[in-house]
């Protein structure tokens, strides 16, 4: 009997016990809303930008070649040295270039002399006619000898001026004020009249970059000279750029289209330099911004971000454009005003109660 009184009271105590906690179960306190981050968009026309490299040029780099064939006797610069324009780079032994000079002057000495000669019959069978004492033959043979000697010492000199000339053609001289290259041919090389590149000149006041973005890319943008573009160099510098060539068809071998920028001499930029370019092709109407890591995409491919409504976290799918920086261009979904959700994206689920930190919260949150 004892027993079944211990039993009882045994099983009337648990009775309360769980009947307690039931009670306690009842009355926990209701969980908090979920603290965010947020961000208020506001719509405004968005440049849409693409990025490629391209790779800079010298807008004029001359070749250096002779004008005379010959045996190199002297190389009178230090490679990569600034050359004025006339500047003599390399000198060509000269000898027989001279010698064909001295040939040429000794050719228009003695035809001066036969002209003198000829001058004076023409003179003398003039006079000789004029007093009855010449023939007519005489004197016309006469003339013509002087006008054949006048042809001839004519053709002379235009010889010891060639001849002039290609001696002087034996001094090298820069055709252009720039850097200079190495030098392609050392002292005691034969180089060969108008064939052989004896070095380059650089001209770096005037340099561009070449890029050729493909067909998929510029996707039917109307590129002109006022298309907007940007030029980093490899330090992550801007510098100051403008189109100044666009091609008008695309290349049949692999689909791009190359277009030229125009950037200051003084920009830093060496010619063969690779650099980062940045290029305008449409621009979204209205777009918003919001940070990239607002943005998430679902299982079937779309994207979706929460908005902070009525004290809750709503999924809203969005229509994403291109990322500009760390943010995210957005074409639809969103509202003027509206105010998206940042972080605790992972805690979140549509409906999910949340409550937006105050602005100097906010603000530390968005630095870490």
């Amino acid at each position: 009997m004892q027993r079944t009184l211990s039993c009882c009271a045994i099983l009337f105590a648990a009775v309360l016990t769980l009947s307690g906690c039931g009670q306690e179960k009842k009355t926990a306190a209701p969980r908090q809303p979920l603290p965010v981050t947020t961000v208020t968009v506001q719509s405004k026309d968005e440049v849409h930008w693409l990025e490629t490299i391209g790779q800079a040029e010298a807008g004029a780099a001359i070749n250096v070649t002779p004008q005379a064939g010959g045996r190199i006797l002297r190389v009178n610069y230090k490679e990569g040295d600034f050359v004025e324009a006339g500047q003599v780079l390399f000198e060509i032994d000269p000898s027989s270039l001279a010698a064909q000079l001295a040939s040429a002057e000794a050719a228009r000495r003695q035809l001066e002399d036969e002209l003198r000669q000829a001058d004076r019959e023409y003179r003398r069978n003039a006079e000789l006619l004029k007093s009855g004492a010449g023939s007519q033959k005489d004197f016309d043979d006469a003339k013509s000898l002087r006008s054949q000697k006048q042809s001839a010492l004519a053709q002379a000199k235009a010889n010891e001026e060639d001849a002039r000339i290609n001696l002087s053609w034996t001094q090298v001289r820069a055709p252009v004020q720039g850097f200079v290259s190495k030098a392609l041919f050392n002292p005691g090389a034969i180089v060969i009249k108008d064939s052989s590149v004896l070095a380059s000149i650089t001209q770096k006041d005037d340099i561009r970059v070449l890029f050729a973005p493909s067909d998929r890319d510029l996707a039917g943008a109307d590129i002109t000279n006022e298309t907007r573009v940007r030029v980093f160099r490899t330090d992550g510098k801007e510098v100051p750029a403008s189109l100044d060539y666009i091609a008008q068809t695309y290349g049949a071998d692999t689909g791009t289209r190359t277009l030229r920028v125009k950037v200051p001499s003084d920009a830093g930029i060496l010619p063969g330099e690779f650099v980062r370019i940045r290029y305008q092709t449409t621009v979204d109407r209205n777009a918003w911004r919001v940070p990239q890591r607002a943005v998430k995409q679902l299982p079937d491919g779309t994207y979706a971000l929460f908005v902070l409504k009525d004290g809750k976290a709503i999924q809203t799918a969005v229509e994403v454009g291109l990322w500009e920086g760390r943010d995210w261009i957005i074409r639809k979904g969103l509202a003027d005003g509206e105010k998206v959700i940042i972080d605790q994206l992972i805690k979140l689920q549509n409906g999910t109660p949340v409550t937006e930190r105050a602005p100097g919260a906010q603000a530390a949150k968005a630095k870490n």
